[in-house]
């Protein structure tokens, strides 16, 4: 997260060479069985020839004679930060201690997670397990040649229906969402409100009146960390715009770009006119996310875009002033939408290699992931709202359950995120920061996001972008 800033565009070509290249790798297919339950036992889809059963013979011998000599070691990349979640932690520990196996957990970096995962997969570096997000960002790996089909896992009629269906691709469901369902949107200072005299805004207007009075009063009206460039979450402002199902249908088809929207061009200048009118802060552009908790926890800043479950995971509430109660969460006002946004939750999926010595393990692994009795364990005081329904120990934050009829008026999924093709947070962000410098002016900044987003639509040969 704490890389010096880089061009987009390089960022941009990496991936796009990357994705090309991946489009031809996967491996011999062949069936897969769990092995071990009975009960939940799962076939991959390229299972239908004897030269596949063979295979999968093969790999159960293999993980038998694994076990007899001390357990199976499963190999997993993740995003360095994702893996270190509590709840990933406790259900890795729960997982070693009951079965004699081992999670060898390979953390790649934040900032170059898509271009090094992206890299290992096309040299044939594909780990047991795989830990990513669903939707378009997904294709790029390849899912039907080198992930396990999990349709007819018993578990999937147990997740939520609004997580479901970030599970699929082509109606195929690939991955376990073991992840919090956090919402998403403005964090506000109850007390500094008050203090001040401020309502809480119901309109893009009415918050922007609400900075101007913080900035007034000497408090920083936002917390912006600029530097590490995912924190500026720009995608919240997107979802109201790509909720309209036909912006989605052309963005994807290369029928539009972002620069013919014009609520596009209205996030672009929400963050440079911010920005200039001090709502950042000062230092906005050398500020970073290791800061926030101190920030935001003795009061030199009223507001900050993030995610309720963060209060309660991440914010260090016993070091500072406010505590994590002293937080509510509003809707995201980025110059998008009048009323306002709440994104919903964007969970990361737990995938099994398909072609892998480990396979039988590794889907024993996700399927032990998706039972009550270790879910539970492992969420256990974790607050989130729940991607299973048979979900018992968590707990919803003060946060969600104050917000909660707002969400229902202003609630919108998680899409420019998951569903728009080439979409990236990271290479996104930088072009805002293009924009923030003064680099390029609105139209140069949402010109190079389509030049980047366009780039890796091509190189997946996307229709409509060949």
């Amino acid at each position: 997260m704490r890389n010096k800033k880089t061009k987009v565009l390089c960022s941009a070509i990496a991936i796009s060479i990357t994705a090309a290249m991946l489009a031809g790798c996967g491996g011999n297919t062949g069936e897969t069985k769990e092995g071990t339950n009975a009960e939940t036992k799962q076939e991959t889809k390229a299972a239908d020839t004897d030269e596949g059963t063979k295979a999968a013979d093969t790999k159960a011998e293999e993980s038998k004679d694994a076990k007899k000599e001390g357990g199976i070691t499963l190999t997993l990349y993740g995003n360095a930060g994702d893996t270190q979640r509590p709840f990933m932690q406790n259900i890795f520990k729960l997982y070693e201690e009951k079965t004699g196996n081992k999670i060898d957990v390979q953390g790649i970096d934040t900032d170059n997670f898509e271009n090094v995962a992206l890299t290992k997969f096309q040299t044939g570096d594909i780990p047991d397990l795989f830990m990513h997000f669903g939707g378009y960002g997904l294709d790029a790996y390849n899912p039907k040649e080198n992930f396990v089909d999990f349709t007819d896992a018993k578990w999937v009629s147990d997740i939520q229906d609004n997580v479901l269906p970030q599970t699929k691709r082509d109606d195929v469901v690939y991955g376990l969402p073991f992840w919090e369902a956090s919402l998403s949107g403005t964090f506000y200072n109850k007390k500094i409100f008050e203090e001040q005299g401020i309502e809480v805004p119901k309109t893009q207007e009415e918050f922007n009146q609400v900075c101007q009075k913080l900035m007034d009063a000497g408090i920083t009206p936002m917390y912006m960390a600029v530097k590490d460039v995912w924190p500026m979450l720009y995608q919240f402002g997107m979802d109201p715009i790509f909720q309209n199902e036909d912006n989605l249908k052309k963005i994807n088809s290369n029928q539009i770009k972002y620069a013919d929207i014009p609520e596009m061009t209205d996030l672009a200048n929400w963050y440079k006119t911010s920005a200039d009118k001090g709502y950042f802060g000062k230092s906005y552009n050398t500020d970073t996310w290791d800061y926030a908790s101190e920030v935001l926890g003795n009061g030199e800043a009223a507001m900050m875009l993030g995610w309720d479950t963060w209060l309660y995971t991440d914010y260090d509430s016993e070091s500072y002033t406010y505590k994590a109660d002293d937080f509510g969460i509003m809707p995201a006002f980025v110059g998008t939408t009048k009323e306002g946004t709440f994104e919903g939750p964007n969970c990361s999926l737990m995938l099994a290699n398909k072609n892998g010595k480990n396979v039988d393990a590794a889907i024993d692994f996700i399927n032990f992931m998706a039972d009550p009795e270790n879910y539970n364990v492992a969420f256990d005081g974790i607050s989130t709202a729940p991607c299973f329904k048979g979900q018992t120990t968590i707990k919803t934050t003060p946060q969600y359950d104050a917000a909660v009829d707002w969400v229902a008026e202003v609630g919108r999924p998680s899409i420019a995120n998951p569903e728009i093709i080439g979409f990236s947070q990271n290479d996104g962000g930088k072009c805002i920061q293009e924009l923030l410098v003064g680099n390029v002016d609105a139209a140069g900044c949402l010109k190079m996001m389509d030049d980047a987003r366009i780039k890796v639509a091509t190189a997946q040969q996307v229709e409509g972008f060949k």
